[in-house]
C-alpha cells in the first residue's frame, strides 16, 4: 500500500476538462481518500495568454459534479481553500533568488530559433517528433562575476539591457543519470544533461515555467505524492534535478497512462466530444463517467455506473494498466453517448 499524507488535483484552465482529465483526477482522488491523505486543489493558471476564467469555474464544477471534493489548503484566501498559482509569484521569486545565490542558474537570451540554429546539423539536433533540441549551453559560460552582488531580477534586467534581448533563467544541470521508481510506470532513468541540457525555469516575460512552479508549489504545499498523466513523465527527471538544486525532498511519483484518440494523440474534438461539460449538458449522469473511469483503470470488470465514493475502499493502484487508453465508440457507448 502506498503511504503518503498529501497530494493534489492540478487542472490548467487553458481549456475544458475531458474524459482523460476525469480519469486521472479520479485516480488521484480515490487513492487519497482511501489512504486518509489530504488532497488539495491547485489551479495552474500561469499561462496568462491561454488561461480562461470560465475554464477555472468550469473545472471546479465538473470535478464536484463527478463526486470529488478537496481539503482547504491552510492560509488560502480562496472561498474553497484552493491554491491559485498566479497568487504565488513571490514564492517562485524566492526560489530563483536561492538558486542564483548558489550559482545554480544563469540568465539566458537564447530563443528557440537561436538554439535550433546553434545545433543545426550537429549530433545534438532533435530527432523527428522531439519538441526541441538539447540546449547547447550558449549562455552558460557568460561572465557573471560583476552581477553577483545583484538580485536575480536585477541581474536579468542588466543582461537584457546590455544584450537588447529578453532573459530567461536556466538551471545548470549536472551530468549523470537521474533515476526514480514510478508507482505506475516502474523504474525510470534519464540523463537530463545529455538529453535536454540546462532547461529554463522562467519564460522570457519573467513568469515561472512549469518546472519551477510545479516544484515550488509541491514543496510549499507539503505534497509527498504526485499522480498525473504520463505525458509529464519526461518532466520528472528535470524536476528531480531542481529538487536537488534546492535541497528539497521530492515526492513520490505515479504517472497514469493517458486517454488518447484512435490516432494515438491527445484527446481533441476530432476524436468525438469528450468534454465533461458537454456530457453534463447532454443529461449524462456523473455515475456513468465514474463507472467508465473505474473500468478503464482496471478497477472493475464492467463499466456499470457507480458514484465516485463507492470505489474508495476497493481502489488498488497496482491494478491500473500500464498502456494508454484508446478512446473509441465502445467508450462512448459505455457512458451512454452512442
Amino acid at each position: 500500500m502506498v503511504t503518503f499524507t498529501r497530494t493534489r488535483l492540478a487542472p490548467s484552465p487553458t481549456g475544458a476538462l475531458h474524459l482523460g482529465h476525469a480519469r486521472t483526477f479520479l485516480l488521484t482522488w480515490w487513492l487519497a481518500r482511501q489512504s486518509g491523505a489530504q488532497i488539495f486543489m491547485r489551479m495552474e493558471d500561469l499561462d496568462v495568454g491561454r488561461a480562461k476564467p470560465l475554464s477555472v469555474r468550469q473545472a471546479y464544477e465538473d470535478l464536484h459534479w463527478l463526486g470529488m471534493d478537496w481539503d482547504p489548503f491552510p492560509g488560502s484566501p480562496q472561498p474553497g481553500g484552493e491554491v491559485v498559482q498566479s497568487q504565488r509569484l513571490g514564492l517562485y521569486r524566492e526560489a530563483l533568488e536561492q538558486l542564483w545565490g548558489q550559482q545554480a542558474i544563469y540568465p539566458c537570451t537564447c530563443t528557440r530559433a537561436d538554439i535550433a540554429a546553434a545545433v543545426a546539423g550537429a549530433a545534438s539536433a532533435p530527432h523527428e517528433g522531439e519538441a526541441m533540441p538539447r540546449y547547447p549551453g550558449t549562455c552558460a559560460s557568460r561572465e557573471l562575476t560583476p552581477l553577483r552582488g545583484l538580485s536575480a531580477q536585477e541581474a536579468g534586467i542588466r543582461i537584457a539591457a546590455s544584450s537588447g534581448k529578453p532573459v530567461c533563467w536556466r538551471l545548470r544541470v549536472a551530468p549523470g543519470v537521474i533515476a526514480f521508481d514510478d508507482l505506475i510506470a516502474g523504474p525510470q532513468a534519464l540523463d537530463v544533461a545529455a538529453s535536454t541540457g540546462d532547461f529554463p525555469l522562467t519564460r522570457f516575460d519573467g513568469t515561472p515555467a512549469y518546472q519551477l512552479a510545479c516544484v515550488v508549489d509541491d514543496h510549499d504545499m507539503g505534497i509527498d505524492l504526485v499522480l498525473r498523466g504520463d505525458d509529464l513523465l519526461p518532466s520528472t527527471p528535470r524536476q528531480l534535478a531542481l529538487y536537488h538544486a534546492l535541497r528539497w525532498t521530492p515526492p513520490q511519483f505515479a504517472h497514469a497512462p493517458l486517454v488518447v484518440g484512435t490516432d494515438g494523440k491527445r484527446l481533441a474534438k476530432r476524436h468525438g466530444e469528450s468534454r465533461i461539460a458537454q456530457f453534463r449538458e447532454a443529461g449524462a449522469r456523473p455515475e456513468q463517467i465514474v463507472g467508465w473511469a473505474a473500468w478503464r483503470s482496471g478497477q472493475r470488470a464492467t463499466s456499470a455506473a457507480l458514484p465516485a465514493r463507492a470505489l474508495v475502499a476497493a481502489f488498488d493502484l497496482a491494478r491500473v494498466p500500464g498502456g494508454r487508453v484508446v478512446l473509441s465508440d465502445s467508450d462512448f457507448r459505455a457512458i451512454g453517448r452512442r
